[in-house]
This record gives C-alpha cells, structure tokens and sequence, in this order.
C-alpha cells in the first residue's frame, strides 16, 4: 500500500502536457511558411519577373513540404505513444521537454536550408535537427513500453515492431542525408525523406501480407 502511494507521488496528469506539445507542435507548423515570403516586384514587371522567382523558390517549398509532413507524422507519432499512457513520471515529461526543443527550432533549419540550398551546412542543421528528433521518439518509445505502471494496459509485440519500424525511416534518412551533402549533393539530400518513408511502407505491407498470411493458413 505504501508503495502503491509513493509510486502515485511519482506520476504526473498526461492531460496538461498533451495540451503543450498540441500547442508547440501547431506553432512550429504554422510558423514554417514564414519562411515562404512574397516578392516585392513592381506590378509592371511582375508577368516577367514573378515566374522565374517562383520558380527559384523551389528548394524553399520542397524544404517546408518535407518539414511539415514530418512535423505531422511525428505529431501523430506522439499521439499513438499517449494512447497507450495512463499517466507520465518525471522521465516521459523531461523527454517531452527536450523533443519539444527541437521541435520549435524545425522552423529555423527548414528555413536555413530552403534560403541555402547549396551551402552544406545548412541541410546539415536541418539533418541533424531531424535526427536527434526522430531519435527522441524513438527513445521515448523504447521507455514507455516498458513501464507497465504508466500504461493503460499491455500492448501487442506486433504493435511494438510496428512501432519501431515506423520511427526508424526519418532517421536512417537523415543519416543518409547527412552524407549525401557531404558528397556534394546538398538539394538532392532532402529526397531521402521521400524516399526512405515510402520504402518502409512497402516493407511494412510485406510485413501486414505475410502476417495475414499466416494467420489465415490452417494450424
């Protein structure tokens, strides 16, 4: 019983720290086309001169397309890992703070790297700032499933794989995106988010398949 009260003492309201991550996760989308700003061009010249400035916004509308899907998907991320959450300690909330840290500076490194396409250090920042994200989530994950106290009640292998497998795409494509602008490839670089994301999908269809597969077939 006194064990059963300390461990109570431990635990903290899930509900006022969903509302803060909803509400830093909502500004940081929202503040990514600040990095998309109008041209000023004389209205004369603007049938001329709008289109080609358009089109030489290409990098910077590829960046912030990347930054808020990913943005979104781990948004979504977040809310399957407080479905499972009965209540949080002290470790989930200092591991939310810290996520939350990098996820108000997606807006600087999206725009860094949308303004300097061609300057590696700035798809770097923006690789980096994804990695350590991704690899966050992916740590408070890995913590949640085992702390059964915090639970709201055991969840399936299947759904833990599944889990992990969707956290581990953005950041095998940040790591390789990191070394795709090392070897002169900065914009090119960004497709990796693309490219990883869709091939884990075909994996975890596979996956799905073969499960139902096995199940269907007679014992």
């Amino acid at each position: 019983m006194e064990s059963e009260e300390i461990l109570s003492d431990t635990l903290i309201s899930k509900n006022r720290l969903e509302a803060l991550v909803d509400g830093v996760f909502a500004f940081a989308m929202t503040l990514l086309v600040v990095g998309l700003s109008v041209p000023t061009i004389p209205k004369a010249e603007a049938a001329t001169e709008l289109p080609a400035y358009v089109a030489s916004m290409f990098p910077q509308f590829l960046s912030f397309l990347i930054a808020f899907f990913i943005l979104a998907s781990l948004w979504i991320v977040h809310h399957e890992h407080f479905h499972f959450l009965r209540s949080v300690d002290k470790i989930v909330l200092w591991l939310n703070i810290l996520i939350l840290i990098f996820v108000v500076l997606v807006p600087f490194s999206t725009n860094l790297s949308g303004d300097y396409p061609h300057v590696p250090i700035a798809p770097l920042i923006f690789h980096a700032n994804m990695l350590i994200l991704s690899t966050l989530f992916l740590i408070h994950w890995q913590y949640i499933i085992r702390q059964p106290a915090l639970l709201t009640g055991p969840i399936h292998p299947d759904r833990i794989l599944d889990a992990v497998m969707d956290r581990v795409p953005i950041i095998v494509a940040a790591l390789v995106g990191m070394a795709v602008v090392l070897a002169n490839g900065p914009i090119s670089s960004m497709y990796m988010y693309l490219i990883f994301p869709l091939l884990m999908r075909i994996v975890m269809w596979y996956i799905h398949s073969r499960r139902a597969a096995k199940r269907a077939s007679p014992a």
